[in-house]
């Protein structure tokens, strides 16, 4: 672990992430309501935190009921990859009593007891720090005996660093692009278009398929993938195009909003709907009767949980791709051989907004049982399963240190049970795994891969002899 963490262990503060300039802000606080500051920033911040306690129970509920009891830390990989109290939920949690604390009768009198309490800059951006570190996993609400929900707690915090101008540079210029240009990535229809193209042909010389993807036009269906499939993950989106194609699915992508993925989930609901109501618009412009989502773990949580309520007011159903794969299994429409992946040793980890907040744990297994022929399961999986290290917007480079820690535990997972290829169908994992595991291998000696799962089922689709008709 030396060679890979290099901030002391037990304190991570200086590992923080590149703050967004007010310029940036600024464009943010166009598209939302931003309460007025009075100039005091860390006054505003305490101000922020009082009135988010006052409106969000889950967030009152949060730092009234935890005793201390410290089973979260046994849980937390932030706490377990770096003993960092403050780095844990207990402690993040701490450092916002301190907050509240700070403006009560015993808060004023007794200033400089119980260390910072966020009365100047320093105490702030030691906050907005440590809530960058956190990866809103949820695996600390897994194992609270009272269910408390700290990651609810992370993003409303980050919310009111946001409304007083402090943000991760990476997250706030993600939110940016995405509201601007329809993709996280900024990349304009031609791009995207070309890459379907490419895509296409690769099908056409590896599978002997002509598939015909549908851009900008109605359809009965839209395709939502993240836009990190149309740059890194080219096996994954031609496991849609090559599986839509066989099941027969009348669909379509669209330009305007080429994107599952909702980085307003990491801080706060204002920008996530901002996010969420475009699918929509795009949607009821398209006259589409169904939204599919690609492989993406947050992207999918914000979708469900908004995008889909918000659909269904118009009369549009909204499903995850492996909904459809299994419904086009259990139909006859597709048909699956595991051989062409090998006797590879495919150890499937659920990503953290699929398992603990997305109700997709038995659907990938589902599918993975008929596209691999080994398949052995993870220790901790399911709602236990170990984040990426990557998820909560820490997903850049100078974040890295802790990244590399955090990773560690799901890297030690994967070996303990002989894998070599790790399955992890989600956007961000695929780009933590993809920045990590050169390290992690060099370091540990090993040769361990990674792949999502769309990627196997394009490998043991067997393309039908005639035609699929449109279903």
């Amino acid at each position: 672990m030396a060679e890979t963490t290099p901030f002391p262990d037990g304190d991570t503060s200086s590992v923080k992430p590149f703050w967004a300039k007010p310029e940036l802000l600024a464009k943010l606080k166009e598209k939302v309501p931003t309460p007025p500051g009075t100039g005091d920033r860390p006054r505003d911040v305490r101000a922020g935190i009082r009135a988010e306690v006052s409106r969000n129970r889950n967030v009152k509920l949060t730092l009234d009921a935890c005793v201390h009891c410290g089973a979260c830390l046994d849980a937390c990989p932030t706490y377990l990859a770096t003993h960092d109290i403050h780095n844990s939920p207990v402690g993040r949690a701490n450092l916002v009593r301190r907050a509240l604390w700070a403006d009560t009768f015993w808060g004023r009198l007794f200033r400089t007891r119980n260390g910072p309490a966020a009365r100047d800059e320093a105490a702030i951006e030691r906050l907005a720090t440590y809530y960058y570190q956190c990866l809103e996993c949820r695996r600390c609400g897994e194992i609270c005996p009272f269910g408390l929900d700290q990651a609810d707690v992370t993003r409303s915090v980050r919310s009111v660093l946001m409304d007083c101008g402090i943000a991760s540079r990476y997250v706030a210029t993600v939110i940016e692009t995405s509201e601007r240009t329809g993709n996280n990535l900024g990349l304009p229809p031609p791009a995207l278009r070309n890459t379907l193209d490419f895509c296409r042909d690769e099908i056409q010389e590896e599978k002997g398929v002509v598939v015909h993807p549908k851009v900008d036009e109605p359809a009965y269906a839209m395709l939502l993938p993240p836009s990190a499939d149309f740059f890194l993950n080219l096996e994954t989106l031609k496991g849609y195009l090559l599986f839509l194609h066989e099941a027969g699915i009348d669909y379509t992508f669209t330009t305007e909003h080429a994107e599952l993925g909702n980085f307003g989930l990491f801080v706060g609901e204002k920008h996530l709907s901002v996010v969420g109501d475009h699918v929509v618009k795009v949607a009821k412009k398209l006259g589409v009767k169904l939204v599919i989502a690609g492989e993406c773990g947050h992207g999918w949580r914000a979708f469900k949980q908004y995008v889909v309520p918000r659909l269904r007011e118009e009369g549009i159903e909204g499903v995850h791709v492996f909904h459809a794969v299994i419904d086009a299994v259990r139909r006859g429409t597709v048909r699956l051989d595991p051989a062409p992946n090998g006797e590879t040793r495919y150890v499937y980890q659920d990503p953290c907004n699929y398992a603990r907040a997305g109700d997709l744990v038995d659907e990938p297994r589902f599918i993975l049982e008929r596209v691999v022929l080994n398949h052995p399961e993870s220790p901790h999986r399911r709602e236990t399963t170990w984040c990426c290290g990557g998820g909560g917007g820490l997903l850049t480079d100078e974040l890295m240190a802790i990244r590399l820690a955090y990773a560690q535990l799901w890297f030690d997972d994967a070996l303990s049970v002989g894998g070599q290829q790790v399955v992890r169908p989600c956007a961000i994992c695929k780009a933590q795994l993809n920045a990590t595991l050169p390290t992690l291998n060099k370091v540990g000696k090993t040769r361990l891969q990674y792949s999502g799962l769309m990627d196997l089922v394009y490998k043991a689709l067997v393309p039908s002899a005639s035609p699929p008709a449109k279903t």
